[in-house]
């Protein structure tokens, strides 16, 4: 077990829990005093059966997935293993700066030289997420990254989607006949107790998902859909892991940068990010709450 650095920072009517220890972790994020991620649990045993590595630790809260998400070889040295939801989450070599705006975390990499950042803005009713990649090596970089927020699913009471151009399961690795986005969120919806899925909407159309929660607020999430043409969905209703005392209920929308959720798998059917040598890539993700 790793040691905890658990810290505080607040700016009304924001506040972040975090541990550097654990990759950053956001442990807790609240708006107005209302919970926007899901909490740790009271109690925690990894599952029996092998889910992946990342079922390993407790799964909660924020975690960043760099350079892939799925576990898979490296796409430039097939003798290297990418980890589960990638490398970032498992380091204790993170460092944080406190500014007026919010907190920026930064992290060197070793699968590959490069330095990445997350930087958190708070203004009034908007969260910025701002990203930041240096490759530092002498060689392209290709990689996914995935904002992974878990969102308290059983809270959430209405979804609205874009529209996208394609619907594939993930979990099946099959194209479903597509419903409009309305559909998709019903189905959402109304997945049953003891169920889980994860949905790739392709080639959306417009950068926003929005969430509406029991508690009044209404979460919109904005992203740039010409660098994230899909929008990964994960709902997750007490069916994963399907063991007793792991099951879970969470949900996250996930704008990725590539057609599925594996680097290497991504990169045999289409682009993904690349960063040239030596220079650096960013991007922001923007949380605006009403």
């Amino acid at each position: 077990m790793k040691n905890s650095n658990q810290a505080l920072f607040a700016k009304p009517p924001w506040q972040v829990e975090y541990d550097l220890c654990d990759g950053a972790h956001i442990t807790r994020l609240t708006f107005q005093g209302q919970d926007l991620l899901t909490t740790a649990p009271a109690a925690f045993r990894p599952p029996l059966k092998d889910y992946g590595r990342y079922e390993t630790r407790p799964v909660y809260g924020y975690d960043d997935c760099f350079p892939t998400v799925d576990a898979c070889t490296a796409p430039w040295d097939a003798t290297i293993a990418l980890p589960d939801h990638g490398e970032l989450c498992w380091s204790d070599a993170w460092a944080v700066v406190e500014d007026r705006e919010g907190l920026s975390f930064s992290v060197n990499a070793t699968i590959w030289p490069a330095r990445f950042t997350r930087r958190l803005v708070f203004r009034d009713s908007t969260l910025e997420w701002h990203y930041d990649v240096a490759n530092n090596a002498d060689a392209p970089l290709p990689f996914i990254h995935v904002a992974h927020a878990l969102l308290p699913r059983q809270h959430i009471t209405r979804i609205d989607l874009p529209p996208f151009g394609e619907l594939f399961d993930e979990m099946h690795g099959c194209v479903l006949a597509p419903p409009d986005a309305h559909g998709v969120a019903e189905r959402l919806l109304a997945v049953p107790r003891g169920a889980a899925t994860m949905l790739l909407l392709r080639r959306v159309a417009q950068g926003r998902v929005t969430a509406e929660f029991a508690h009044g607020l209404r979460l919109e999430i904005g992203f740039d859909p010409a660098l994230f043409p899909t929008l990964g969905i994960w709902w997750n209703n007490g069916g994963y892991p399907a063991e007793a005392g792991c099951r879970r209920t969470e949900c996250a929308f996930e704008p990725i940068a590539g057609v599925l959720s594996s680097l290497s798998k991504s990169l045999e059917t289409g682009p993904v990010m690349t960063i040239r040598p030596r220079t650096a890539t960013s991007w922001v993700i923007t949380w605006r709450l009403s």
